[in-house]
């Protein structure tokens, strides 16, 4: 729905749509050659690519691997956490086992502590 203002009114009110948009009804306004809008244009910054140094373990692989600090503290961890060792994933170092019997600990905490909750609105006050 198209609506225009109305000078006498300074309302608004419902109009067709060339007369919202401000196009002239006339013969002689269809016979005006309508200009393009100019096009869009696209700008952005061309993305530097890190450069990649092979290792000298990669050499014979179809890929290039990086060759550098984080990538290799990164293998490195891949290695031992994918190792058979029969451990699970909580169980490889002692940061991750110290987490996990402190959250087990506050759970059986918070078990315990519902329990008593239970207990002391399930019985009686004594009457004194």
């Amino acid at each position: 729905m198209f609506f225009k203002y109305n000078k006498i009114t300074q309302s608004l009110s419902s109009a067709t749509q060339d007369v919202a948009m401000g196009r002239p009804n006339t013969p002689e306004a269809f016979k005006v050659a309508v200009q393009e809008s100019p096009e869009i244009v696209y700008d952005y910054k061309p993305l530097k690519v890190a450069e990649i140094q092979p290792s000298s373990h990669g050499e014979s692989g179809v890929y290039l691997v990086p060759n550098n600090k984080r990538f290799k503290r990164l293998m490195s961890l891949q290695a031992q956490f994918l190792s058979a060792d029969g451990k699970l994933v909580w169980q490889k170092f002692a940061a991750d086992r110290t987490l996990y019997y402190l959250s087990a600990g506050l759970a059986a905490v918070g078990f315990i502590w519902s329990l008593y909750g239970l207990k002391r609105l399930a019985s009686p006050p004594k009457n004194e």
